[in-house]
């Protein structure tokens, strides 16, 4: 009886190697060490085919301005006024999405939707995929919108944020306003006849004094129903 209880004792003895999963977690860094850069924030822009669709849809307004047009409406975040001498006076709504423009005792009313289209940093060259998307959907409504009313006419405006030059800028809206129309014409078959293009620079910011988050809305390509 001795022999067993002394092989037990010497096995009870003996460390036998063990085979286990270890998982390393990395220390973290203390919280003194850490350091956060906040990126400013860049809205992106959707495009609602059936809201698009009903603005398009809607006929310019024509009134007639009975008494000299009022000097008082101030820029707001929704509201924009652009008095050049010389030249008609216009006021961007964004709330409603109305550019009005007034000239010789008319004030025209003219229905536009904002294109979420994005560009490489100062060229005319479209940013993405998401890009080329919105350009074929709001092409397939003013398609759609031609067929109902061959009389429509659009106008495709390119805007700037006041970062950069004044010859810069309007150089490169008026780039990127001919882009959108070559690629509505040519890629996805909008008439020609239906569209004509400016690029209108700097000149209607909506936060001229604003951050990055905000003078990228600026950097936009309006299509405007002009007929």
């Amino acid at each position: 009886m001795k022999t067993p209880l002394f092989l037990f004792s010497a096995l009870c003895l003996v460390q036998l190697p063990l085979h286990a999963q270890v998982t390393v977690v990395p220390a973290s860094p203390p919280a003194a060490s850490v350091v956060v850069v906040q990126q400013p924030s860049i809205v992106v822009r959707t495009l609602d085919s059936a809201v698009v669709h009903r603005q398009l849809s809607l006929a310019p307004k024509v009134v007639i301005v009975t008494a000299a047009p009022q000097t008082a409406v101030k820029t707001t975040k929704i509201t924009t006024v652009v008095e050049t001498p010389g030249q008609p006076r216009r006021v961007y709504n964004s709330e409603r999405n109305v550019v009005i423009v007034e000239d010789q005792g008319q004030s025209r009313e003219l229905p536009y939707v904002t294109l979420p289209v994005l560009f490489v940093k100062e060229t005319a060259e479209l940013l993405s995929d998401e890009s080329r998307a919105a350009l074929q959907d709001v092409s397939a409504v003013i398609l759609a919108v031609s067929k109902i009313e061959p009389g429509a006419v659009y106008d495709i405006e390119g805007h700037t944020s006041t970062d950069g030059t004044d010859e810069f800028n309007l150089s490169l809206s008026a780039a990127r306003a001919q882009r959108v129309f070559d690629e509505l014409t040519q890629r996805y078959g909008v008439p020609a006849g239906v569209l004509s293009a400016h690029g209108y620079g700097e000149g209607f910011p909506m936060y001229p004094k604003g951050n990055e988050a905000e003078m990228q809305q600026d950097r936009r390509v309006l299509v405007v129903r002009t007929k």
